[in-house]
């Protein structure tokens, strides 16, 4: 299954760059992610958990990154598996960066190649995951904005010194309330559509 998505974020190419490619950082805006140890040369062994409805899966595995500064793109691909379910993912996603349409801020575009089997496979078809993907997308920019902003302060010279904030655990990924989500709102748009126009005239 591929997604592409892109977005902009209101800060400069090299600062979205460097947190980019700050594994840790990523893992931290995205819901359910963390990454557990380092394998070196730019190798990791991560988790990814995942609710749906009563059924929980952690995917462990292993997680490899590839920088390409010369084009502001990278590759980041893995595999894990999850203990419990029997169920299976692996997958790639490459971003590109580039400037925005104003000196201050970052387009991000991405391409994200992901296949699962085993019981949760049957979440990944269909044009509903890709509503939950904008939904997920949305809220990964909404932390990783949030985090740029606060790092970029800390980090200022007329910053006061501070010590940091602990890291909070990460909350699994609830795809079955994304996934309520999506059809509750096509359900109302649906029913706007039929009773929200205004009558033909006779």
């Amino acid at each position: 299954m591929k997604i592409e998505k892109s977005f902009n974020v209101a800060q400069p190419r090299e600062h979205v760059w460097d947190r980019l490619n700050d594994v840790r950082f990523v893992a931290d805006c995205l819901p359910g992610a963390s990454i557990v140890s380092e394998l070196g040369e730019n190798r990791y062994k991560g988790k990814m958990s995942v609710k749906v409805g009563p059924m929980a899966a952690t995917f462990s595995g292993d997680i490899a990154v590839e920088s390409r500064r010369e084009n502001w793109s990278c590759l980041v691909s893995g595999k894990g598996a999850d203990s419990g379910s029997g169920s299976r993912a692996s997958g790639s996603m490459t971003y590109s960066l580039a400037d925005g349409s104003s000196p201050a801020t970052t387009r991000v575009d991405i391409v994200s190649d992901i296949n699962l089997a085993g019981p949760l496979a049957q979440f990944g078809k269909g044009p509903i995951v890709q509503e939950i993907a904008n939904r997920i997308t949305a809220a990964f920019v909404a932390n990783f904005e949030s985090r740029l902003t606060a790092a970029a302060a800390v980090s200022s010279d007329t910053a006061a010194a501070a010590p940091a904030a602990p890291t909070r655990p990460q909350q699994p990924l609830d795809a079955g309330g994304l996934l309520w989500a999506v059809l509750r709102d096509r359900l109302r748009s649906f029913v706007r559509g039929l009773f929200g126009k205004s009558p033909a005239s006779s």
